[in-house]
């Protein structure tokens, strides 16, 4: 008899906690199988009130194990698409912060598929989460090349601007001239021109 009443406290255990965080475990389901964020996870057998402070519990659950701070009383709704959004925020800021730490950028055919081995990630995901961002793989390796080559134009005037396109991951010098006027409003030559005039300058001052 013991037995049997133990057997059955764990099955009602089970049902109420898998029915407790079905809500969140669905939304991070769904990330996980690179699925786009946006569809609203409906209560299951609850209200949407007690289903947020469910909500509310993981992510302050997911916080301490993170080390993110937690803002959220017990009392506050928590958004499911915010909730899911800042995943995405966070993976977006550890994949750009590697290929600026790193320099991947400098690599000439560095593109998704080599952020897909180096981060483990499918190409969908990756596309999702800089589309989130507001950009895209390409644009923002562009900008990373560009700016690393307007340092190098800035600070290494022994360098040709072959070389210095070379060195920030362009494979041609002519796209490179182009991206860059484009970005900055002059070329390479004009841009050049003009650092080594305030060096001058500042020289003689």
């Amino acid at each position: 008899m013991l037995g049997f009443a133990i057997l059955a406290t764990a099955i009602v255990v089970s049902l109420y906690y898998r029915h407790k965080y079905a809500p969140i475990f669905c939304q991070l389901s769904e990330l996980l199988a690179d699925k786009d964020p946006g569809e609203t996870v409906k209560p299951i057998g609850k209200s949407a009130e007690k289903t947020d402070s469910y909500i509310s519990k993981a992510t302050e659950q997911t916080n301490k194990a993170t080390g993110n701070p937690t803002h959220t009383s017990k009392n506050e709704p928590v958004d499911v698409d915010k909730f899911v959004m800042s995943l995405y925020e966070k993976q977006y800021r550890q994949m750009t912060e590697t290929i600026r730490k790193e320099q991947l950028y400098t690599m000439p055919k560095f593109g998704r598929s080599d952020m897909m081995k180096r981060f483990h990630m499918t190409g969908k995901r990756i596309s999702t989460v800089f589309s989130m961002a507001g950009t895209s793989v390409p644009v923002f390796i562009r900008e990373c090349r560009l700016e690393h080559a307007k340092q190098l134009i800035a600070e290494r005037p022994d360098m040709t601007l072959v070389e210095i396109a070379t060195a920030s991951g362009f494979i041609h010098a002519s796209t490179f001239a182009v991206d860059f006027k484009n970005k900055y409003g002059v070329t390479p030559i004009k841009y050049r021109e003009q650092k080594a005039k305030e060096t001058s300058n500042a020289t003689n001052d």
